[in-house]
């Protein structure tokens, strides 16, 4: 149902789910619809929005106009807040209470965790989370185990389970403060390549290393491993290397009193898609909502610097 507004919410799921695998045909094995029926919906919102999103190529799936570049983030967006009605509407008929266990990828749990559950507390006070941090091995037998519902991780690390975007983020290069390449904009990787990389020591983040090297054309730097986000950012302050990361962290200082900063990098490396992964053909229940809710309003508010959830009163009834 379009409601006036000429297009449908169905329309806008295929269409980001299109974009997303690049293929009609596996977006309709996805959607568990036709291949015709997905492929006359996105040329039909094509036509409301008077736009084209997709380039169609033939046996070589689609790709993204400039246009549907730009879209696809409204559409994600849009969707996530549909979800997200759906979520108050479950908490307001008692679907949203009880134990939820969901998985955290432990690179991420430092920078979303706490807004997590404190936004959990204002707006869905009967739901009890249970979180379990792991690296993304683990969060997967977790998942296939049946122990967790939902898993917070980036795209690359999801494997073979249905995953949920929530935001798209650019690489960015944490050096030293006070580093004389700190000062001077954007970042090519090969600037970066003579000095060691200090990431994490697991072989998921090893190896996405060395992906975005080997797309950017630059020979991986000695890599110096750590166990935690926090050693990474300790070790670059003290002058050891430089560090690639996606999310950003609004503190500039070191838990040993050190100073770091961030400078975007340049050239078209692909960004991480940050969102939820569960296993395929598993429905979300009402609980599952209520958290997606609550990290879609988290990680929106980690992006933009906004005061949401940044500590307000607790018991503050949510909106």
């Amino acid at each position: 149902m379009s409601d006036g507004l000429g297009f449908s919410l169905a329309q806008l799921r295929y269409f980001v789910v299109s974009a997303e695998v690049g293929n009609i045909s596996e977006a309709a094995e996805q959607l568990c619809a036709s291949q015709s029926t997905v492929s006359s919906a996105v040329m039909r919102l094509e036509r409301q929005l008077g736009v084209q999103l997709l380039l169609r190529h033939h046996a070589r799936g689609v790709s993204l106009t400039p246009s549907g570049r730009h879209l696809l983030r409204e559409a994600r967006d849009l969707l996530g807040r549909a979800r997200n009605l759906k979520a108050r509407g479950d908490a307001l008929a008692g679907d949203a209470a009880g134990r939820l266990d969901v998985g955290f990828l432990a690179s991420l749990a430092p920078f979303l965790l706490p807004g997590v559950h404190q936004l959990t507390r204002q707006r869905y006070a009967d739901l009890r989370l249970t979180v379990h941090e792991e690296p993304a091995d683990r969060l997967a037998a977790l998942l296939g185990e049946g122990r967790c519902e939902l898993a917070v991780t980036y795209d690359f690390l999801a494997g073979d389970a249905r995953f949920h975007t929530l935001a798209e983020l650019p690489v960015h290069a944490v050096l030293a403060d006070g580093d004389p390449l700190g000062g001077s904009g954007p970042l090519e990787l090969a600037e970066l390549a003579a000095r060691p990389l200090v990431t994490l020591n697991t072989p998921d983040d090893i190896r996405h290393a060395e992906k975005l090297f080997a797309n950017a054309g630059v020979p991986l730097p000695r890599v110096i491993g750590a166990a935690s986000v926090e050693t990474v950012r300790g070790l670059v302050a003290a002058g050891s290397g430089f560090a690639l990361m996606y999310q950003r962290s609004r503190a500039t200082t070191t838990l040993d009193g050190g100073r770091v900063r961030t400078v975007g990098i340049a050239g078209d490396l692909p960004p991480a898609f940050l969102g939820v992964a569960m296993m395929p053909g598993l429905a979300m229940s009402g609980r599952g909502m209520a958290f997606l809710d609550v990290l879609g309003s988290t990680v929106r508010a980690s992006r933009s610097g906004s005061a949401e959830p940044a500590h307000p009163a607790l018991g503050r009834a949510g909106p």
